[in-house]
C-alpha cells in the first residue's frame, strides 16, 4: 500500500498538517480500547469535524497486535510526535518488509494518506479494509467521513448508518445519518424534478421511490410518483399515490391541492369536490374548482340521456327536458294541469312523456302554426333565461322569484351578473352550463334568495 512518504516521491506534510495529525492520532491511542476515544483540538471527534481518527483498535478484527507489531504502531506515533514523517514511514515500512502490516497499522497508514490529502489512495485502502472487516468500528468510520469529504452523501450516508449500527448510542453518526439524509433526499428531489422535465419516467420513478425510502414520512416522494404516474397517462395510479400524499400531511394546502386536481383528472369527481370543497373553506378561490367537481360528480352518475345531455356542446330542447326530469325533484312532482297539445314531432319519441311534461309546465311552447316543439332546436339564452325563472318558481312551490330572476322574461345578461349563466357571447347554452345553472337556481328558489 502506498505510503505518505515512501519511495512513491509524495513529498512530506506542513508543520500544521503533521501536528495536527500527531495530536489525532496520540488522543485517539490514549483511549486504548474504549468506543469514544477523546477528541483531540485539531481534529475533535464533533460532527463539525472531517475525520474522527477514531483509534484504530476499536472494532479491530482479530489477532490483536502483537508486541513488535504494537512497537511500530508506537514508533510511527512518537515519529508523528516529532513531526518526523520520514520516521513514520520507516516503522510501518519495517513492517512491511517482512509481510503485509495487520490491519491497525494499514489503518494508520490511511490516516496519515487522510490528514496529507492523498484522499484517493485512503480511498482504495478503507474501501479494501472495510470490504475485509464491514464490522471495524474505526474503518468504517474513517471511509464515511472520507464519502462525505468527497461529497459522495449517498455512500457516505450508508455507512455513517452502519456506523451507527454498529455503535448505537453515538451521537456524532446520529448527527451526520441525519444531515446526509437531508441532503441525499434534496438530491433525490432535485434529480426526479430533471427526469420528469426531461419525460424520463422511469428515472423520474427510481429517484422518487429513492426519495420515499429516505423521507417515509414525507409526502413529496409520494406526489412526484403521482406525477410520474399522471405524464405516462396511469391516471388512477396518480390518484393512489396522490392519496397516500394527502394522508401524510392532512394539514398541508398544497398536497391537499395537487390530490384534488390529481382526483379530478383521474374522474374521482367525489373525491375532488371533498377536497376543493376543504380548501375552499379557508381559500375562496378553490371554490368554482369545488363547484365545478361537484357537476362533474354528478355528470358522471347521471342515466345515459341525461349524461349525453349534460356532455352537449349545443343543449337542444329534448336535452333539456331530460336535465329538468333527472336535477329537479319538483319538476317531477309537479302537477300536469290538462289538456296539453301534444306536439306533432314528440308523438313518437321515445322521450315524450318527459318532453309532454315539459310542454305541459310552461318551459317550451308549441308553435300554433307548425304544431311542433321542435325538440332537437337548440336552447337559446333568452330561452334558458326563461326557463331557469321557471325553476325557481316550481322549487320555491309558486313564491315569485326575487333579485336577478324576478323581472319577468329575465335577462341573460342580467343572469350573467348573478353567476347563473356564464358571461359568455356565445347565443347558445352547453349541458354543463345548462346543469349549473338549472342547480343554482332551484336553490335560489327554495332559499328564497336574491342572488
Amino acid at each position: 500500500m502506498p505510503h505518505p512518504a515512501s519511495s512513491s516521491g509524495r513529498g512530506g506534510w506542513s508543520a500544521a498538517q503533521s501536528a495536527a495529525f500527531t495530536l489525532a492520532l496520540l488522543a485517539a491511542l490514549a483511549g486504548g480500547c474504549t468506543s469514544v476515544p477523546a477528541a483531540a483540538p485539531g481534529v475533535p471527534r464533533t460532527a463539525d469535524g472531517p475525520f474522527a481518527y477514531r483509534d484504530p483498535r476499536v472494532g479491530a478484527p482479530p489477532p490483536h497486535l502483537a508486541a513488535r507489531d504494537a512497537k511500530a504502531l508506537e514508533a510511527a506515533v512518537a515519529a508523528l510526535r516529532r513531526g518526523d514523517t520520514s520516521g513514520m514511514a520507516r516503522a510501518l515500512e519495517g513492517k512491511r518488509r517482512k509481510g503485509a502490516p495487520p490491519p491497525p497499522l494499514e489503518l494508520v497508514a490511511a490516516y496519515a494518506d487522510l490528514a496529507e490529502g492523498n484522499l484517493e489512495d485512503a480511498k482504495a485502502s478503507l474501501a479494501a479494509l472495510v470490504t475485509a472487516h464491514p464490522a471495524w468500528i474505526a474503518a468504517v468510520e474513517a471511509d464515511a467521513d472520507l464519502a462525505a469529504v468527497q461529497g459522495r452523501s449517498a455512500d457516505a450516508l450508508e455507512r455513517y448508518r452502519t456506523l451507527g449500527r454498529l455503535v448505537p448510542h453515538d451521537e456524532r453518526a446520529r448527527e451526520r445519518v441525519e444531515v446526509l439524509r437531508s441532503e441525499v433526499a434534496a438530491a433525490k428531489r432535485q434529480e426526479a424534478e430533471a427526469a420528469l422535465a426531461s419525460g424520463d419516467l422511469d428515472a423520474a420513478r427510481r429517484a422518487a421511490h429513492s426519495l420515499l425510502q429516505l423521507e417515509p414520512t414525507s409526502p413529496a416522494g409520494l406526489v412526484l410518483l403521482a406525477r410520474a404516474a399522471a405524464a405516462g397517462g396511469r391516471n388512477d395510479d396518480a390518484w393512489t399515490w396522490a392519496k397516500e400524499a394527502r394522508k401524510r400531511a392532512p394539514a398541508d394546502p398544497a398536497v391537499a391541492a395537487f390530490a384534488a386536481g390529481t382526483a379530478a383528472n383521474a374522474g374521482r369527481w367525489a373525491d375532488a369536490a371533498s377536497l376543493y370543497d376543504g380548501l375552499a373553506a379557508t381559500d375562496p378561490a378553490f371554490a368554482p374548482k369545488a363547484e365545478e367537481a361537484r357537476v362533474e360528480f354528478k355528470v358522471q352518475n347521471l342515466p345515459e340521456a341525461a349524461r349525453r345531455a349534460a356532455e352537449s356542446t349545443r343543449v337542444t330542447r329534448a336535452q333539456l327536458a331530460a336535465l329538468l326530469w333527472w336535477t329537479l325533484p319538483e319538476f317531477r312532482d309537479a302537477l300536469v294541469p290538462p289538456g296539453v297539445e301534444i306536439a306533432v314531432d314528440v308523438v313518437d319519441r321515445q322521450d315524450r312523456g318527459v318532453l309532454v311534461r315539459a310542454i305541459g309546465l310552461g318551459f317550451f311552447a308549441v308553435s300554433p302554426e307548425t304544431h311542433r316543439v321542435g325538440a332537437e332546436a337548440a336552447v337559446s339564452r333568452i330561452e334558458m333565461a326563461a326557463a331557469l325563472r321557471r325553476v325557481a318558481l316550481l322549487a320555491g312551490r309558486g313564491r315569485a322569484p326575487k333579485g336577478c330572476l324576478a323581472p319577468e322574461p329575465p335577462s341573460p345578461a342580467l343572469l350573467a351578473e348573478c353567476g347563473i349563466l356564464s358571461e359568455t357571447p356565445s347565443r347558445n347554452v352547453t349541458g354543463r352550463e345548462a346543469l349549473r345553472a338549472l342547480e343554482k337556481a332551484a336553490r335560489l328558489g327554495r332559499e328564497g334568495g336574491t342572488r
